[in-house]
């Protein structure tokens, strides 16, 4: 005859519950809000860098020859980054400010971030004013002709940020006393029956705070005890989820923003090199240097948003009705100078007599399909053939991607779309890649609520097929 529980059920439960929750409140207290205020301000501060660099890069020539132009070029990026940017010469002086009231044009900045910009280096920070105002600040040098020309100063306010975290310091800060309290009077009221499963627990969740997602715990109970043990395993998986998920941005930021990046490197050196005193040539550059920057800004804005959205693939994203055979045949031409020194064709099927328009999210599908295209190029062969259609199947888009390629092997094809795969070194030798592409690939045809399929023979090519569902709803945008 099994022996009755010195307590109730009932009793153990709302006890131990109480005690596990404060303990875990009062052991990560600190350690949460230290991450979060991390994470958060270095998100921004990057953010603020490459805001900075985009117009360092893309009005160069407007903002340092003193262009009557130059006012409005910074107060229209200063209203899409809702930042306040000054343009600083190589003296320190000020030669242009989105501030309405252009009171420091003309003034010299002293400040040591700023000489290091001068100096090549760039610079992030938070500073405190007079008022007690906190600002983030991002410094960048703008080169010209190998040679720094001034400098880029944007400020943003952080106050949000701080807000959201005072916010969840004061939230945490209350269960912690309250569990506190709880756990002094559990303390008192609990025999050695629930000691053991409560010390594998708080030890657990010391180890958790301490860096160690991967900790479970098993404390041997059928009863509340082991429920109360099952949902703090659920509670470290979803902790481990979110650092993986964060983790995983980092990565697929720093691998997705090479191509714009390395885009607006070749138009700016070509642009220094080139010998052309055309002004049409030199807008020409202009333009594509700021359509590359304009990517890059949107691929941030799209990352950002699928690593939010990870866990909530019902969650809708912006649509919009599209002709789909004006966006393949732009991704064609997005790729086109790599095909041609190959020697590869790309053909672009529509049917519908080209005339197919469907509801999509227009930079994921751009993204979805020049990462296929781009990787269709990269392992096929010179004098190989990609072929890009698209036609509508019942209530589906279907577009393919097929090339006449290396192929896959079928070892292979299960593990494609995890991050950070790398198919076999023979296929990779010669192509690079980080392992990244078809992971965020998926994940945006997954936003769209539709389903990506490969079908691969080693040395006869490989076929991506991507399925779009109809989606009519007050959403789409016309």
């Amino acid at each position: 005859m099994k022996k009755r529980p010195r307590f109730k059920i009932r009793t153990k439960l709302v006890l131990t519950y109480l005690l596990v929750i404060a303990a875990i409140l009062l052991i990560i207290n600190s350690q949460v809000i230290r991450a979060l205020k991390s994470n958060y301000l270095a998100e921004e501060a990057a953010k603020s860098l490459a805001n900075a660099n985009i117009i360092a890069i893309a009005g160069q020539d407007i903002i340092l020859r003193n262009d009557p132009n130059s006012s409005f070029f910074i107060r229209s990026y200063s209203e899409q980054m809702e930042a306040r940017i000054l343009v600083i010469d190589r003296n320190g002086n000020v030669t242009a400010d989105s501030f309405e009231e252009n009171w420091l044009i003309g003034q010299t900045l002293t400040y040591e971030e700023v000489d290091a910009a001068l100096k090549g280096e760039e610079a992030t920070g938070i500073y405190i004013l007079d008022t007690g105002e906190r600002v983030l600040y991002a410094v960048v040098p703008v080169v010209r002709e190998e040679k720094i020309a001034g400098a880029v100063l944007l400020v943003t306010s952080p106050e949000e940020i701080y807000a959201t975290l005072d916010g969840i310091r004061q939230l945490i800060t209350m269960f912690s006393i309250a569990g506190g309290v709880l756990a002094l009077l559990v303390s008192l009221l609990l025999s050695n029956q629930l000691t053991d499963p409560v010390n594998k627990l708080t030890a657990a969740v010391r180890r958790l705070s301490e860096g160690h997602l991967d900790q479970r715990v098993d404390v041997g109970s059928n009863d509340e005890i082991g429920i109360l043990a099952a949902d703090f395993n659920d509670m470290a998986a979803k902790l481990e989820e979110v650092d993986r998920t964060l983790r995983d941005f980092l990565a697929d930021a720093s691998h997705e923003l090479k191509t714009p990046l390395s885009s607006i490197k070749v138009l700016s050196q070509s642009l220094i090199d080139s010998q052309e005193q055309d002004p049409a040539i030199y807008r020409d550059f202009l333009q594509d240097i700021s359509s590359e920057t304009d990517r890059m800004a949107a691929l941030v804005n799209d990352m950002s948003e699928l690593t939010k959205l990870q866990g909530d693939i019902d969650r809708p994203v912006p649509l919009k009705n599209l002709q789909v055979e004006g966006l393949l045949n732009h991704i064609k031409g997005l790729v086109q100078g790599d095909a041609l020194q190959k020697g590869l064709d790309i053909w672009v099927q529509v049917g519908g007599y080209g005339q197919i328009s469907w509801p999509l999210n227009q930079d994921l599908f751009t993204h979805i399909m020049l990462n296929l295209v781009s990787n269709a190029i990269r392992f096929t062969p010179d004098g190989g053939r990609v072929t890009v259609s698209a036609d509508i199947e019942g209530e589906e888009l279907v577009v393919r991607v097929q090339d006449t390629g290396i192929g896959i092997s079928q070892e292979e094809l299960p593990h494609i779309y995890d991050r950070f795969y790398r198919v076999a070194q023979d296929r990779n030798r010669d192509t690079g890649g980080t392992g990244l592409g078809l992971a965020i690939t998926r994940q945006a045809v997954l936003r769209h609520g539709g389903t990506i399929d490969v079908e691969s023979t080693p040395g006869d090519g490989t076929t991506f097929e991507v399925r779009f569902p109809y989606i009519n709803s007050s959403y789409i945008e016309t």
